[in-house]
């Protein structure tokens, strides 16, 4: 059975996010007060012909990881030891592609920490574009750095029942 896709563009590059990711996403917005921050990192593939990405699959909270309401810290050596192993499965075609996480809002804010963050993972990743993701309770949030900026789209949640 293939997969279903929302489709987003930045300039000249495409984004393809998978609907089972999509699904998983809506699982952990912090819908209720005493809800805290999800996080994980996003696992896909680059087409360099075409300059087309495409999220597959994302880890998901740990035990390690430290998570507040409005805040986290990702500690647990699963996410890479998971990253590592989609690449080996798919022989080198499955990479990281960045991160995800919760906020408490409808529309989700970057916050400074955000960006810091972020920042952090691209000078890791010096080789490849990177996206960050953040799940509000009506829209995600998609944000890549391309050409010295961030740029950002918005995917609307189908489905507002909470």
């Amino acid at each position: 059975m293939h997969d279903e896709y929302f489709q987003i563009s930045f300039n000249d590059l495409d984004l393809s996010i998978s609907k089972s990711v999509y699904d998983l996403w809506l699982k952990f917005r912090q819908i209720n007060h005493y809800d805290t921050e999800a996080c994980g990192v996003l696992i896909g593939t680059k087409d360099f012909a075409n300059n087309h990405y495409c999220i597959e699959s994302v880890t998901v909270p740990m035990s390690k990881e430290i998570r507040t309401k409005y805040s986290f810290t990702m500690k647990d050596r699963r996410h890479q030891q998971i990253v590592d192993k989609a690449y080996l499965d798919s022989n080198g075609t499955s990479i990281y592609l960045g991160t995800w996480h919760s906020h408490p809002q409808a529309i989700p804010i970057p916050s400074h920490i955000d960006y810091e963050d972020w920042q952090r993972c691209l000078k890791r990743n010096p080789d490849r574009n990177l996206f960050f993701i953040i799940i509000g309770l009506e829209q995600i949030k998609i944000v890549i750095h391309m050409n010295d900026e961030f740029m950002d789209r918005s995917l609307l949640i189908e489905n507002k029942d909470i």
